[in-house]
């Protein structure tokens, strides 16, 4: 009988959808804190009862709780939104027009590696983005507007971060090889620390393990492996540098100096591939003999490598002048030797290798068609988080629909925790029984009074051990009243 009973509820889930706009009652009811009691008994004195019809008015009170559960929900979230910022325009002058706060209030610098931009050749963590009106015209037969090569530039120095060259510790230096300007850009990382004898510190493949300290604390002994894996023993004395290196072919070395910045400088602009600077700081022996050792670090190791003319990406090209220490990427225009002509209509663009930045043509036209008039715009894009309202539906629902039907020789008790169904009269619904000893005969009695001479009731009662709680009497004289009790419920449930 209960298999029966289910598969008139998995029907009656597929077929039917009740959604209630309010509740007449005070409490709520769904398929998590609600369970429906159905009668089983099939023959009374020898008469049939109509226990599958009660079973569908359970089916379809089934069905609504787990409807109850389902409702529709918003919530807030964050999300990040593209948005450009235009400059104000500027015209045909012939002039040099930067990229600058000035006529573009919303430029920002976030995530660029500098501190600002500057409108004439950089100095500090600054860049220049800059158009050469002088080198673009207005081709009155084509109607574009063109551009010549280095129409648009954008100059870094020594303290600016290149592009996505690295990040903010990259190092760029600049030199000449074989009469030819070179840039190369080194990662650099720098650290104080103190490690124990038998330690060993790893930097860039290159090992020092501290073997031991002498008695004047002034020397540490040390085994040094070499990327290559060669090993040494090396005494390595206080406030001394010890610079390790590869250099541009790939030839390992070593030396003891006094001072490293000059020495570091002049192997960046050999173009060494890994340079490894230690020096020892201090001593430490504890109680017990511990010993440890106090040093610093810096390391560096070549990311890139530049030469004049060197094309960084599509038309931008490098521009490297180390007497300035300046690094300028412009829009190279040379159609004979692979860079294509530049030309734009009304509304198109240049977009720039950095900042997320854009320079837009606009160009105004009489009725005729005629240019009357053209000029520019710098833009940027840049990501903005916003708030939005996500539509979703929240459903509290059961997650076993066995647990939503019991038959009623299951309930042996009230359950604290849930809304309790009974659906069906005495004569068919043991569950009455139950009943009477919680609330009293006299109290069932009255309901059952109700029941034959309204043919129905819609009876709900505080559970007497959680009165959160609610013990529901669904039931009529016969099927067809029980199942007006069931659907009285659902509609002010």
């Amino acid at each position: 009988m209960r298999r029966k009973i289910f598969a008139t509820l998995v029907v009656a889930f597929v077929f039917l959808a009740y959604a209630g706009f309010g509740s007449a009652y005070s409490f709520s009811v769904n398929s998590t804190n609600s369970v429906i009691v159905l009668p089983t008994t099939k023959v009374v004195n020898n008469t049939p009862l109509h226990i599958n019809e009660d079973a569908i008015a359970g089916a379809k009170l089934g069905a609504f709780l787990v409807l109850q559960g389902i409702k529709p929900s918003t919530y807030t979230d964050k999300v990040d939104v593209l948005v450009e910022y235009h400059s104000l325009p500027f015209g045909d002058d012939n002039a040099l027009h930067y990229v600058e706060g000035s006529i573009m209030p919303d430029l920002s610098t976030e995530g660029l590696g500098i501190d600002g931009f500057a409108t004439a050749p950089p100095i500090g963590k600054k860049v220049a983005v800059r158009a050469n009106l002088s080198k673009v015209y207005l081709n009155t037969s084509t109607k574009k507007v063109v551009f010549e090569d280095r129409a648009v530039e954008i100059i870094f120095n020594q303290n600016s971060t290149p592009l996505s060259l690295g990040d903010s510790k990259t190092v760029t230096v600049s030199t000449q090889v074989d009469g030819k300007d070179k840039m190369y850009i080194y990662s650099h990382d720098e650290e104080s620390d103190t490690a124990a004898l038998g330690a060993t510190l790893e930097v860039g493949g290159w090992k020092l393990t501290f073997q031991d300290i002498d008695v004047n604390q002034e020397n540490t002994f040390v085994k040094v492996t070499y990327p290559s894996g060669y090993t040494q023993n090396r005494i390595l004395s206080k406030d001394k540098y010890y610079v390790f290196y590869i250099d541009a072919n790939n030839n390992e070395d070593s030396e003891e100096l006094n001072d490293a910045s000059a020495r570091v400088q002049a192997l960046q602009e050999a173009g060494a591939k890994k340079i490894f600077v230690f020096s020892p700081t201090g001593f430490f022996v504890g109680i017990g003999g511990t010993k440890q050792v106090q040093y610093s670090y810096d390391y560096y190791e070549k990311l890139k490598e530049y030469s004049d003319g060197d094309v960084y990406t599509g038309q931008w090209v490098w521009d490297i002048d180390p007497a300035n220490n300046l690094f300028t990427l412009y829009l190279h225009v040379d159609p004979d030797n692979g860079f294509p002509s530049v030309e734009l209509v009304n509304n198109q663009w240049i977009t720039l290798p950095f900042g997320n930045l854009r320079l837009y043509v606009e160009i105004e036209k009489d009725d005729d068609g005629n240019v009357v008039d053209y000029s520019f715009k710098w833009a940027q894009t840049q990501k903005v988080q916003t708030q939005v309202q996500v539509q979703t539906i929240n459903a509290n629902v059961i997650d076993d629909v066995h647990k939503l039907i019991m038959s009623d020789e299951e309930l042996t008790s009230l359950p604290s925790n849930k809304n309790v169904i009974i659906i069906g009269g005495w004569v068919s619904n043991k569950a009455w029984s139950l009943l009477e000893q919680v609330y009293g005969k006299s109290t069932i009695d009255g309901i059952k009074n109700e029941v034959l001479s309204e043919g129905y009731v819609v009876k709900i009662l505080d559970n007497p051990d959680n009165p959160t709680y609610k013990v529901i009497i669904l039931a009529g004289r016969g099927y067809p009243e029980t199942a007006q009790a069931v659907e009285e419920f659902m509609q002010n449930a």
